[in-house]
C-alpha cells in the first residue's frame, strides 16, 4: 500500500504539478505499533476495531520547499484517491495555532479507487494509509517536537526546552517566508535569460506567461521538447509561426468532444502551449510512442498526439 501511494505521490508532485517537493514512505516499524496497542489497549474494542482506529500502518510524505505548495497538493491527492469509509472527509488540516504549538502539516487518510485495485493491488479494498503533506521547515519542526515533546523518554520537558522549541517553530515559520521570497527571486533572475533551458523549472519560469497554472503537466512537456530538441523559448517560438492557434484549439476542442475525450487536454496549464506547437511536432511523438510499443497506456502526451493524427487524417478522408 505504501509502495504505491509513493509512487502516486511522486508522480502527482515530479509530473502533475512539478514542485519541488521530496516524498518518502514508511510502513509502521513493529515495536512502534506494540508499544502504541500497549499504551491504549482499553481503546481497542478487538482486532477488527483496531484496525479501524489504527490509521498509520502505511504512510507517505511529502515535504514541499515551499508552503504555498501545501494546498496544491492537498487537492490532487483528494482528486487521486477516495476517503477513508470510516472518515468523513480525505484531508484533516492540524496546524497549530495555540501560544507554544507549531505544528503544521495537512494529514490525508486515502483508500485506492475501484480504477487502482485491479492486479496486485486486489486485497488492499479498503485499505488506507496517511499521506502527511507539509513544507520542508514545518517538517524540520515537526519531527523535533514529536521526539522530545511524544515519546516521553525523560519525562517532561523543562522550561528552557520548551522556550528553546517555541523559538524553533517561530524561526521555520518565518524561514518558510524567506525561502518563498527566495524562489520568487531566483525566478525573477531567470525570467528574462537567453539560450536553452536549464532545468524544468527554469522552463516553467520563462514560459510560465503562457498559462496561469503553467507548472502543471509541464515536466511531461519538458521532457518531450527538450529530447526532440526544442530546448529554448526561440526554438518554440519558431515551431508556432505561421500557425492559427486560436483555430487549431478549437478544432481540436472539438473533435476530442466528439471523442468524449475532451477532459485529456486541461485549460489554464502548460497544455495549451503543447496544443501550440502541436501540428509541428505530432508526428515525432508518434514516433517516438509507436501505438503497441510497451507496456500500459501510452503517455498523456501521446495520447493527445493520437487524437491529432486521427483528427488530421479525418479531415484529409473529408477533402476527398
Amino acid at each position: 500500500m505504501a509502495n504505491h501511494v509513493y509512487e502516486t505521490c511522486l508522480d502527482i508532485v515530479n509530473n502533475k504539478l512539478t514542485v519541488r517537493a521530496t516524498v518518502h514512505r514508511r510502513t509502521k516499524d513493529p515495536r512502534s505499533l506494540k508499544n502504541k496497542i500497549t499504551k491504549n489497549r482499553v481503546k481497542f474494542d478487538d482486532v477488527e476495531d483496531f484496525f479501524k482506529k489504527i490509521s498509520d500502518l502505511a504512510g507517505v510524505r511529502i515535504t514541499t520547499y515551499r508552503e504555498s505548495d501545501r494546498s496544491k497538493v492537498v487537492k490532487e491527492i483528494e482528486s487521486q484517491f477516495t476517503k477513508d469509509p470510516n472518515k468523513d472527509q480525505i484531508t484533516e488540516l492540524k496546524d497549530k495555532t495555540d501560544p507554544g504549538k507549531h505544528y503544521r502539516a495537512t494529514h490525508c487518510q486515502v483508500v485506492l479507487t475501484e480504477d487502482n485495485l485491479d492486479g496486485n493491488n486486489a486485497n488492499l479494498r479498503n485499505t488506507t494509509c496517511e499521506i502527511q503533506v507539509c513544507s520542508l521547515l514545518a517538517h524540520v519542526f515537526n519531527e523535533i517536537e514529536h521526539d522530545l515533546q511524544y515519546k516521553e523518554l525523560n519525562g517532561e520537558l523543562s522550561s528552557t526546552e520548551k522556550s528553546l522549541l517555541d523559538q524553533i517553530g517561530f524561526l521555520t515559520k518565518a524561514g518558510d517566508i524567506s525561502i518563498e521570497q527566495l524562489l520568487i527571486a531566483t525566478e525573477d533572475r531567470h525570467k528574462n535569460r537567453n539560450g536553452n533551458f536549464v532545468d524544468v523549472y527554469d522552463f516553467i519560469t520563462r514560459m510560465r506567461d503562457r498559462a496561469p497554472q503553467f507548472s502543471e503537466n509541464s515536466a511531461p512537456l519538458f521532457e518531450i521538447i527538450t529530447e526532440l530538441g526544442f530546448n529554448s523559448p526561440e526554438a518554440l517560438n519558431r515551431l508556432q509561426e505561421d500557425l492559427n492557434i486560436q483555430d487549431e484549439r478549437q478544432k481540436l476542442d472539438k473533435y476530442l468532444a466528439a471523442e468524449g475525450k475532451n477532459q485529456l487536454i486541461e485549460k489554464n496549464t502548460s497544455d495549451e502551449l503543447l496544443v501550440a506547437i502541436l501540428p509541428n511536432i505530432y508526428e515525432k511523438i508518434i514516433e517516438k510512442y509507436p501505438a503497441g510499443q510497451g507496456k500500459g497506456r501510452p503517455s498523456r502526451i501521446a495520447q493527445i498526439a493520437y487524437a491529432y493524427k486521427r483528427m488530421i487524417d479525418q479531415e484529409k478522408a473529408a477533402q476527398k
